[in-house]
């Protein structure tokens, strides 16, 4: 990309260049000469060309045809660039042009509509070529387009730079912000530069996650490069910033939904955070609207009608281009983290643990000062949703585009190839805090209130992750996608990390501890091609009723195979219709782990022990209550009917003596099943709970803190010295339903 601070700079022509002679016994004497730099040639050859196209063009007819279809405009330009020492593809001899242009266009003669085509190329090649080559036509072009099309734009140099841009406004099914700052395209380089790059996605109603990054470089058509990127994960009601907004159903719309946006729950959310955090203006113009929310102008352009807008010249679009930049960058929380930590490293009160000139460390301590920051630090005023970018299409385009998938396939396919993405790092982190919400939430539940060794081993955990932040850091990443042309091949995506290390901060005390650290990393992430859009004829068909008794029947036939587990899921699969992304992911081994992770580790296992013992108590307890219980009412009925049979059999006899004799036999039936039940519920009541504590004795025997951690240390020695990798495969279920119905019954044209 050109650098705009130190334009090139062109020799006036006609002068020369001397190469520096070198003295005897100079270094450089001795080594391989440099290639010389090109020489400027004389004007003469272009003024020439310029004079014997004029004279040809009175004397002659022909060659008014060829002056009109502009192959001789172009010629001259590009003589001319050479003989000013400036041109277009100087890597191409400049004859080789002159002779390709002119043979081009000796068979383009030959019929009208080659001539004409030839014609249309030609003039605009010419214009790009005098804009490139010339100092003249490139400052017209841009104080003209200042002017006109591009007001609110800055035009320097080769650059067009955008500043202020609208949010991308994600409102489906997930919610969220992506925000860029600014733009800077260079049309020398065919480069994109973005700066400020900002996201917030709300994942559920208590989770979120926000990435930020100062700089992404895409040059067209090579690769992009992407600058250290720092991702939070923030749950819980006090980290959340788009807690407000709801979630999991899309944004309604309605008819006169604007294009831009400007007052949408989202953009009301993000600005809401940044009080009392970021720029005071914002509570100011609280305070000063009875708190309430400024509304902007309803037509911007006639607020604006009587106010000129001044062209700046060169200088001054550079420099407040410049200012612009600075702006961005000063003002990025990576900024302001990074100078944060440097000043509490240099205080001499606090303590500090952080190596500064140890980058490593020094991005998971960014990483992780940045967690309490908003999700959009710098959210815009207005946006453009994603569900008003689909509302917009032209139907009939839109129903053409999509009989057309095989050029989407067609045009994604180099685009992935010539795209290689490589980032510079990639750090994500987590509070303490939530992790012990989570743990109480999942792991502990009400077993803390009935075992002190619960609540001690509650207490240890918490007092490592509570008041910490957590970190992992990804170093030098390099992703590529293949996105295939045949619609029997599968997506894929892969990610290659040269190093993983994971951290524990301190952010107030500036103390990080490395506490993983693994030789890298690889994942691998196989997509089916019929889940991208508009590939509805390659959806697999559903099964029918008659299909999967089939399936089952033959899996029946081969139980106890290996093949019957495979074929039982592949049936489980079609029963919920799903389909299935594939995921590999490989943590390349040796491993080195920090003491203080291992007792964590040792304290997670010894808690899942010893709840494990407590959740089969309370089964226990449960079973014999429900035993209990089916045991009293069946001994009730047998009562019942012993009773019923000795009335029936005695109904001859005496009354009264009849009836004394049947009441004392049911007495003493019901005495005898009542002690039956009384010996078996104290029985069972000493024998559960002797079980309950030798179950206590024998995990407080075998899971104790010197077992678990002699144990742990075994594994984590052999990790530190293996060689290889440890991974995991599995497939992430996709449900298919919600996809089916967006089906569209057109036919394909080139599927």
């Amino acid at each position: 990309m050109a650098d705009i601070e130190s334009p090139a700079t062109r020799d006036l022509a006609g002068t020369t260049k001397r190469k520096p002679v070198a003295r005897p016994g100079d270094a450089a004497s001795t080594t391989a000469t440099p290639a010389p730099e090109r020489t400027l040639t004389s004007r003469v050859i272009p003024n020439a060309f310029l004079v014997c196209t004029v004279l040809g063009a009175t004397a002659l007819s022909w060659p008014a045809r060829w002056i009109i279809s502009g192959a001789p405009i172009l010629v001259y330009a590009i003589l001319l660039g050479e003989a000013y020492g400036h041109r277009i593809l100087p890597f191409v001899p400049v004859w080789t042009i002159f002779a390709t242009v002119n043979l081009v266009y000796v068979v383009s003669s030959t019929s009208w509509l080659l001539y004409w085509v030839f014609a249309i190329c030609c003039w605009p090649v010419t214009l790009v070529a005098c804009l490139f080559q010339f100092d003249a036509p490139g400052s017209l072009a841009r104080r003209l387009l200042r002017k006109t099309f591009l007001r609110d734009l800055h035009f320097i140099n080769d650059q067009v730079a955008f500043f202020d841009l609208p949010a991308l406004e994600i409102d489906t099914e997930v919610k969220g912000l992506f925000v860029v700052r600014g733009v800077t395209l260079s049309l020398s380089t065919m480069t994109l530069v973005a700066h400020g790059v900002e996201a917030g996605i709300k994942l559920s109603d208590d989770i979120e996650l926000a990435i930020q990054t100062d700089k992404v470089v895409v040059p067209l058509f090579r690769e992009c490069h992407v600058d250290d990127i720092y991702a939070n994960v923030k749950g819980g009601d006090w980290e959340v910033t788009f807690g407000s907004v709801a979630y999991g159903q899309p944004e309604p719309t309605s008819d006169d939904d604007t294009f831009v946006a400007s007052d949408t729950a989202i953009l009301r959310a993000a600005s809401v955070a940044l009080d009392g955090t970021y720029p005071r203006r914002v509570s100011m113009v609280r305070k000063m609207t009875a708190e309430q929310q400024p509304s902007d102008a309803e037509d911007t352009e006639s607020a604006f009608a009587t106010v000129k807008k001044v062209s700046p010249g060169e200088k001054d679009a550079n420099k407040k281009y410049k200012e612009l930049v600075k702006n961005i960058h000063d003002t990025s929380v990576i900024t302001n983290a990074k100078r944060a930590l440097r000043e509490a490293v240099m205080d001499e009160e606090k303590e500090s643990k952080l190596d500064l000139d140890n980058m490593d460390d020094f991005r998971a301590a960014i990483c992780a000062h940045i967690h309490d920051s908003p999700s959009i630090p710098h959210p815009p005023k207005k946006s453009i949703r994603v569900s008003t970018l689909r509302k917009t299409d032209y139907p009939n385009v839109k129903a053409f585009l999509h009989r057309l998938p095989f050029l989407y396939r067609l045009m994604l396919s180099p685009l992935c190839y010539f795209h290689p993405v490589k980032f510079k790092s990639i750090t994500a982190a987590g509070s303490g805090k939530w992790f012990v919400s989570l743990m109480r939430q999942y792991l502990f539940k009400h077993y803390t209130g009935q075992d002190s060794e619960i609540r001690r081993l509650e207490a240890r955990i918490s007092a490592w992750c509570s008041d910490a932040n957590f970190a992992v850091e990804l170093g030098p990443v390099a992703g590529e996608a293949s996105f295939p042309i045949n619609t029997n091949y599968s997506i894929q995506c892969h990610l290659k990390m040269t190093d993983v290390m994971a951290y524990r901060a301190l952010p107030d005390a500036v103390e990080l501890k490395q506490v993983v650290r693994l030789g890298g990393a690889d994942a691998v992430l196989t997509i089916p091609t019929f889940l991208f859009p508009h590939h509805e004829h390659i959806f697999p068909a559903k099964s029918t009723e008659f299909q999967l008794m089939e399936m089952e029947e033959a899996i029946k036939l081969i139980a106890g195979t290996p093949k019957a587990v495979q074929a039982l899921k592949d049936f489980e699969k079609l029963k919920k219709d799903e389909a299935s992304m594939h995921v590999s992911a490989h943590a390349h081994l040796p491993a080195q782990f920090h003491q203080d992770l291992l007792n964590f580790v040792a304290a997670i296992v010894k808690a899942t022990k010893v709840i494990e013992s407590d959740k089969s108590f309370e089964e226990a307890k449960v079973v014999r209550e429900l035993k209990r219980v089916s045991a009293m009412s069946e001994a009730g009925s047998d009562a019942d009917s012993v009773a019923s049979i000795d009335t029936a059999n005695t109904a001859n006899t005496n009354d009264s003596t009849m009836t004394n004799s049947t009441i004392n036999s049911d007495k003493g039936f019901k005495n005898f099943l009542r002690k039956v039940d009384t010996g078996f519920k104290d029985a069972s009541v000493k024998t559960m709970v002797g079980m309950r504590k030798a179950g206590v004795n024998t995990v407080s025997a075998m899971a104790n803190d010197r077992w678990i951690a002699s144990l742990v240390g075994k594994v984590t020695r052999k990790l530190e010295n293996a060689q290889g990798e440890v991974g995991y495969s599995g497939d992430v279920p996709i449900p298919l339903a919600k996809y089916r119905v967006r089906h569209e019954s057109q036919t394909k044209i080139l599927p």
